[in-house]
């Protein structure tokens, strides 16, 4: 009888439940019944907010009231002086490294403590990411401008809705495994509320390698996608990265460090200025410390990142891991498991294709990395990300050079629908018949990493690919051809253009109100399309902007004169006594004393 009653009762259960979820209240106007699913935006390394918290929980705030963001790291000059003058001083005075490097290597514990993750590679900080666990719809005013100040898809929630529309926040030094799980709880929760039986995705950057973890750990996702739009994404890792994880730095060449590396990454004067400054150390004290500083950096913080593991690529992974994790069993098991789904990314990608998933790759090329690492120009790259990471393994001439004129296209990827296609650049710098999706991967020339979502053609082509059917492949439309370039046609629309229609034209000569009115017609024809050739957005501003200064209409632009100071002084130091510091040669500081102020005359 009780077996009877307790069948019963499970009976009843199930039909309640599935009477619920028939009569469940959907939070979009279709209900689920529209031909655009929604759109889940996955973002790219430093994309999410994540605040770093007092010990009682409230928000870390800095001298302005403003709350402090954890990426890449929470810096407090005001503790880290008190803790470094003496070991500075010591180590000036007497020329050796008197406790400098255990000052620095305090300052760095210090500054990344809030992204510190223990041996289990589990965040041990105090933060919060500021998560969206609902569709933009929802999202406070606040919310939507984090949102769409890092991927501006705004003509998108126009079109499908913006309760079609996601951006799924995650820490970006947290745990990969976990991170990825929230994804694939992320869409099944989409799925839910919005009462579609498929989504989208947009992995961008390192939005890439999360992917590569959530087709290889859930395979079974592939059957909610409906289609993926990759933008620039990490699908092996960055170079930059895998120099990091096996300490093959570029600045620990002195002679690079006092003459091109700091002029890479900020201003020439201010670089100038910092390698005049470091030569106050002997060269070999110099180096010792960058070593056993980088050393601190990667071997107590970097190693048990597990989200920074995914951006190892996967040809430094293997020298990386034995070198970095033998003591650290757990992080090297959760890496190796990525490490397997980076290896797996193109035939994960190609079982996509197959299941009917529609599969779309946006890249930029042609911008040398970053001078970190010396592997910088090992291969063609955006700036952060090497090309044949975000193009899945497409082959192209370095930045600089072209593939040469008697190259003849690959056409090794079995993705390419017709043979006769023409895959090479324009440029003849890629080849796009040898990365994984030909057909559906666009280029864009001279573009860097970290300006694409300021590119609008980039984000109106992702946003036609989201929200309609009409892109098929790379010959779909000449509005968005496979072979793109840089552009950010902000100043024109908003300043150039607006200026030159509000001048009298009528109290122009003939010819420069002609060429003022062809100006203003070839520059709004530029805004209005979404195809252009490299250095174009260049000619047509430099044309507006010429005919308004000489019709007075603007002021001609004053060229401020570069400040050398420094820079003479660094360059005339490197010439006469290569990297030496200035007390290793006799003598020598008051030469400097004598040349900075004669520079400064």
């Amino acid at each position: 009888m009780k077996k009877i009653v307790s069948c019963i009762l499970c009976v009843v259960i199930a039909l309640s439940m599935l009477s619920v979820c028939a009569f469940a209240e959907t939070k979009t106007e279709c209900g689920g019944n529209c031909d655009t699913c929604p759109a889940i935006v996955v973002p790219g390394i430093g994309q999410s907010n994540v605040w770093a918290l007092e010990e009682n929980g409230d928000y870390m705030l800095d001298d302005n009231g403003n709350r402090i963001m954890c990426f890449p790291a929470v810096l407090d000059i005001n503790a880290i002086i008190p803790k470094a003058i003496l070991p500075v001083l010591t180590s000036l005075i007497s020329q050796k490294d008197a406790g400098l490097s255990d000052a620095l290597c305090g300052a760095v514990r210090d500054a990344f403590a809030v992204n510190m993750c223990d041996k289990n590679g589990k965040n041990t900080g105090n933060f919060v990411v500021e998560k969206y666990l609902y569709s933009v719809a929802e999202c406070s005013e606040y919310e939507k401008e984090q949102i769409y100040r890092n991927i501006p898809l705004q003509n998108y929630a126009k079109m499908a809705g913006e309760d079609h529309l996601y951006y799924f926040a995650y820490n970006s030094f947290g745990n990969n495994y976990d991170i990825v799980t929230e994804l694939y709880n992320y869409i099944q929760m989409v799925k839910a509320e919005t009462g579609h039986d498929k989504v989208n995705i947009v992995p961008i950057s390192m939005g890439g390698s999360i992917a590569n973890g959530l087709f290889e750990y859930y395979p079974q996702v592939m059957d909610d996608l409906q289609k993926v739009v990759y933008i620039v994404p990490a699908l092996n890792g960055s170079t930059i990265v895998g120099d990091l994880y096996t300490k093959n730095f570029a600045f620990f060449d002195t002679d690079f460090l006092y003459n091109g590396f700091l002029e890479a990454l900020m201003d020439e004067e201010d670089a100038r200025m910092i390698e005049v400054i470091a030569r106050i150390l002997p060269d070999e004290v110099l180096t010792s410390v960058l070593r056993n500083v980088a050393d601190c950096l990667v071997e107590e913080v970097a190693s048990n990142i597990t989200m920074l593991w995914g951006l190892c690529p996967k040809e430094y992974y293997p020298e990386a891991s034995a070198a970095l994790l033998g003591s650290k069993p757990e992080i090297k098991r959760q890496t190796d498991m990525f490490y397997q789904a980076q290896l797996n990314s193109d035939k994960n990608i190609q079982t996509l294709v197959d299941k009917g998933v529609k599969v779309f790759n946006i890249v930029d090329y042609d911008v040398p990395m970053y001078l970190i690492g010396n592997s910088w120009n090992n291969d063609n790259a955006d700036g952060v990300i090497h090309l044949s990471s975000t193009a899945m393994g497409v082959h192209s001439a370095i930045v600089g050079e072209t593939l040469g004129e008697s190259y003849v296209q690959a056409n090794t990827s079995v993705n390419c629908a017709d043979l006769s296609h023409n895959h090479i650049s324009p440029d003849n710098v890629v080849d796009a018949s040898t990365g994984l999706l030909p057909d559906h991967t666009f280029y864009f020339d001279a573009q860097g990493h970290e300006q694409t979502a300021r590119n609008d053609a980039i984000i109106s082509l992702a946003t036609v690919l989201l929200a309609t059917d009409d892109i098929k492949d790379v010959y779909s439309t000449p509005d968005y051809p496979q072979f793109n370039a840089k552009r950010d046609p902000r100043a024109l629309k908003n300043t150039y253009i607006p200026e030159a229609k509000a001048v009298d034209m009528s109290a122009l000569s003939a010819e420069d109100a002609a060429e003022l009115a062809a100006a203003i017609e070839e520059a709004e024809a530029f805004v209005n399309s979404t195809a252009c050739y490299e250095g174009q957005q260049k000619e047509v501003e430099d044309r507006l902007v010429n005919i308004l200064v000489k019709v007075g209409a603007r002021e001609p632009s004053v060229k401020e004169e570069p400040k050398t100071l420094f820079t003479n002084l660094s360059l005339w130091l490197y010439d006469n006594y290569g990297t030496n510091g200035i007390f290793e040669v006799p003598g020598l500081i008051v030469k400097v004393f004598f040349k900075l102020i004669e520079f400064a005359l």
